[in-house]
């Protein structure tokens, strides 16, 4: 669960709980391996829930909020939450400004080269259309012709992209593709009719049905691991081990129960996947 949560002053980034807290242990990783002495700086993009989200009070919740602040009791060092829009993530971790990525990224061998990447969910692609729409998709193939919006440099804009390449190339129709910084502008760019419909990871879109904010015409698509990704390999193996000492006393599975969320199949471990940086 989250310790204590506050603010530090206008910087966007939040610590899950405080040095004081981990006073009297060791911590798992040293600062050799850190950005930042004494603690671990992960970004974080709060437009998706219930993966990470601000509550009516401002505060980070979601089972990645959560999810990290386990992380960082057993690792025996504070993490800071920093937010910032997907597109920026992967430039900062290559410029060594944090530790790692927290926000349910999807695996692609092209990440697993820039990353150590460690799968820890399985997640899918949702097509979503405003509640009153009348529009019809009964398969992916119904996407071609029309417009869709998506979040940029998103796993779902990767996957509509190859379905559009792929209609194109065998004299097809192309998909109006419309790209957006967050899942926020593109579910607002839907409601406000500027396109046909929506692609979303499957538990944001979820959400989003379950308080009458959209209408899900298809699911499924494009089913794949979502992971942390760190730049050192030190910190991605010492994050393994915790996660994997969460599965083993269930405190794992009741926090995906909790939040909705898909875990990773039982005979699937849960370890660095892809060869990391060169």
């Amino acid at each position: 669960m989250v310790s204590t949560l506050f603010r530090l002053g206008a910087a966007a980034a939040l610590v899950l709980a405080s040095t004081a807290v981990h006073a009297a242990c060791t911590p798992a990783i040293t600062n050799d391996d850190l950005i930042a002495p004494g603690k671990l700086q992960l970004s974080i993009n709060p437009t998706n829930p219930p993966q990470q989200f601000v509550d009516k009070d401002g505060q980070l919740q979601g089972l990645n909020v959560e999810l990290a602040a386990e992380l960082g009791k057993r690792l025996c060092l504070p993490v800071e939450l920093v937010r910032m829009d997907f597109p920026a993530m992967i430039p900062a971790l290559g410029a060594a400004r944090i530790d790692g990525v927290n926000t349910g990224m999807f695996w692609t061998e092209e990440r697993s080269k820039l990353m150590y990447m460690v799968p820890y969910a399985i997640q899918a692609i949702s097509v979503v259309v405003a509640p009153d729409s009348g529009t019809k998709i009964a398969t992916e193939n119904d996407l071609i012709g029309k417009s869709s919006a998506v979040e940029v440099s998103s796993y779902q804009m990767n996957w509509l992209k190859k379905l559009n390449d792929a209609s194109v190339a065998k004299g097809g129709a192309a998909v109006e593709m419309r790209t957006f910084p967050t899942a926020t502008n593109v579910v607002s760019a839907l409601l406000a009719g500027q396109v046909d419909n929506a692609l979303l990871v499957d538990s944001v879109a979820r959400d989003l049905v379950g308080r009458g904010r959209v209408k899900e015409v298809l699911s499924g698509l494009g089913t794949a691991r979502t992971t942390l990704g760190f730049r050192n390999k030190t910190v991605a193996d010492t994050v393994v081990k915790a996660l994997n000492a969460m599965r083993a006393d269930g405190s794992y599975q009741a926090l995906f129960d909790k939040f909705g969320l898909t875990s990773m199949p039982a005979d699937q471990p849960l370890a660095i996947a892809g060869p990391g940086p060169a």
